[in-house]
């Protein structure tokens, strides 16, 4: 059967975390492309930031059900701002760290390279409009002109980022969906 034609793309999204992690997949391979940098850049950095948005939800629904947190809850679907949904998952994620009496689990690496990564993305989208379009809603551009972008540095960030945000699960013992 050609994958191209015969998608198994209820299974492909079965997950907010199993959809986050094809945009990280699909943003290596643009990454690892020979296509030219400037024509890959803002793909890239799009799927990087939904990978962000989408495992961050991700994994504060399923610390919520621990977590004595109420941060974004309810409303989660409806925000985009990336540092606030950070904001959130900090809290929920310390949260549940202290609960489970978990304080000392070795997370430093983790966290720094979340929130540096989290910045870098931010810097020129933090409420997904960026990477989609050239004005925000009062019709200033939001990226300027001159501006450039080391996609190095962001995918030096994603591998421990990632790691983290897809087994958080599975560290915690939280209820897994599939």
């Amino acid at each position: 059967m050609n994958s191209r034609t015969e998608s198994f793309i209820g299974q492909a999204s079965s997950n907010d975390l199993r959809i986050a992690l094809h945009y990280e997949d699909a943003a290596k391979i643009l990454y690892k492309s020979d296509a030219y940098q400037d024509g890959i850049v803002l793909p890239a950095l799009f799927m990087i930031r939904q990978f962000l948005e989408l495992g961050l939800k991700y994994n504060i629904k399923k610390l919520n059900e621990i977590s004595s947190s109420s941060n974004l809850m309810g409303k989660l679907n409806k925000v985009h701002d990336l540092n606030k949904i950070h904001k959130a998952f900090l809290e929920h994620y310390t949260s549940v760290k202290n609960i489970k009496g978990m304080e000392a689990i070795s997370d430093k690496k983790y966290l720094d390279s979340l929130k540096k990564l989290v910045e870098r993305v931010s810097l020129l989208d933090s409420g997904s409009q960026g990477f989609r379009y050239t004005e925000n809603t009062t019709g200033e551009k939001i990226i300027p002109k001159e501006e450039s972008y080391n996609l190095k540095d962001v995918f030096d960030l994603l591998e421990n980022t990632s790691d983290f945000l897809a087994n958080l699960e599975d560290e915690f013992s939280l209820n897994n969906e599939d």
